[in-house]
Parts: C-alpha cells; sequence; structure tokens
C-alpha cells in the first residue's frame, strides 16, 4: 500500500485519525470521572441495603456494629419494650 492509498483521495485519512486520537484523550478523563461516580454510588447503595437488611435481622435487643477502617462507624440496635430499630451513626474514638 502506498502513502497516497494510506492518506485517502482527497488526503483527509489521516488528519481524521489524529482528531480521533485527541478527541478520545480529551474524554478519557471525563469518562474515568462518570465510571468512578457510578462505583462509588453502587457500592453505598450496596453498603446501605446491607445496612438495612442487618438492622432488620437482629433479634430483640440485639446489638451490631460496623467498622470502617478499624473504627467504629456505625451502632445498630434494637429495643427489646418497642421492638424498632435504631440506627445511630457513631464519631470514631
Amino acid at each position: 500500500m502506498t502513502w497516497l492509498g494510506w492518506a485517502g483521495a482527497g488526503g483527509i485519512t489521516i488528519p481524521v485519525l489524529f482528531l480521533a486520537f485527541y478527541a478520545v484523550r480529551r474524554t478519557k478523563s471525563v469518562i474515568e470521572l462518570y465510571l468512578n461516580a457510578r462505583l462509588r454510588a453502587s457500592v453505598e447503595r450496596e453498603q446501605r441495603a446491607t445496612m438495612v437488611a442487618m438492622a432488620a435481622a437482629l433479634p430483640e435487643g440485639g446489638v451490631a456494629a460496623r467498622f470502617e477502617e478499624g473504627q467504629s462507624a456505625w451502632l445498630f440496635y434494637k429495643c427489646p419494650d418497642s421492638g424498632q430499630r435504631v440506627l445511630t451513626s457513631r464519631e470514631a474514638a
């Protein structure tokens, strides 16, 4: 194949390839940001669903703690007299 074949009849193939290359480079960071945000949102959604299921499964008077990075982040307990689930946030001590 000759240089004219690569350049195309009007010589537009090479500039279009360069344009596509730079467009992909520019949109790469936007796509990465979008994917990271979606991943964080889905992880948070799963964590919330897990916390709700755990709080619902507690027996009367039961207590459970959730740890993040080795320190307690959430405390779940079910009041024995009212039977209601309580979810409280605690600052790491």
